[in-house]
């Protein structure tokens, strides 16, 4: 009995620390690392100031526990074979990768993890830890990505030339949009990302 009791209880507390987690990811990919505060943390997980720091140590450390939580979590590796096995266009595909990168961060971590990457992605004050997670991330959407680009190319849906620059420009944008205002894409996405689409768009 204590025994089923102690699984009882280790099994609240790993709730709760991915309760915690999940609104940090939310709070992050809203606002960004820096006006981010462990007080708006605790609001979005509805728990108290004082129990996040139970469970972490700092806010650098919820960050970099959740990022990783989030993307072992491998929902991202199932959107990206989702719309493989989609039988979509090239162009269509991208697009659908596109409305996720800007959906509202609470329908889903995956969406978060890239949203916040995005943010850190020129950030200099952080630690080394944190900039290799980032630059995982980042490395996974290349990688991603690539084949979409060079499918579309091969097709004629897409322009021509380096495949590798034509990703870089492209995800470039998404995090200058990001980091500037993404609520401007709260309204009309899916017209918005068409327009930003005709960029590599072979019309």
């Amino acid at each position: 009995m204590t025994s089923l009791n102690q699984k009882q209880l280790d099994q609240k507390k790993a709730d709760r620390k991915e309760q915690m987690m999940r609104a940090a990811l939310k709070v992050f990919a809203d606002n960004g690392v820096k006006l981010t505060k462990i007080s708006m943390i605790a609001k979005e997980a509805k728990v108290s100031h004082g129990l996040i720091y139970h469970y972490f140590d700092s806010k650098e450390e919820i960050l970099y526990e959740s990022m990783e939580w989030a993307m072992d979590e491998n929902t991202v590796e199932q959107f990206f074979y989702d719309l493989k096995e989609s039988g979509r266009r090239p162009l269509e595909k991208i697009r659908e990768f596109t409305q996720f990168a800007f959906t509202e961060s609470d329908l889903g971590t995956s969406s978060m993890v890239f949203r916040i990457a995005q943010h850190l992605h020129r950030a200099n004050d952080l630690p080394d830890h944190i900039h290799e997670l980032v630059d995982k991330s980042g490395r996974f959407y290349i990688k991603a990505l690539t084949p979409l680009f060079l499918e579309g190319q091969k097709s004629g849906e897409i322009i021509q030339g380096d495949t590798e620059d034509l990703v870089d420009v492209y995800l470039t944008v998404l995090s200058s949009i990001m980091a500037d205002d993404p609520s401007f894409w709260k309204e009309n996405r899916e017209k918005k990302v068409r327009i930003l689409l005709r960029m590599i768009e072979l019309r």
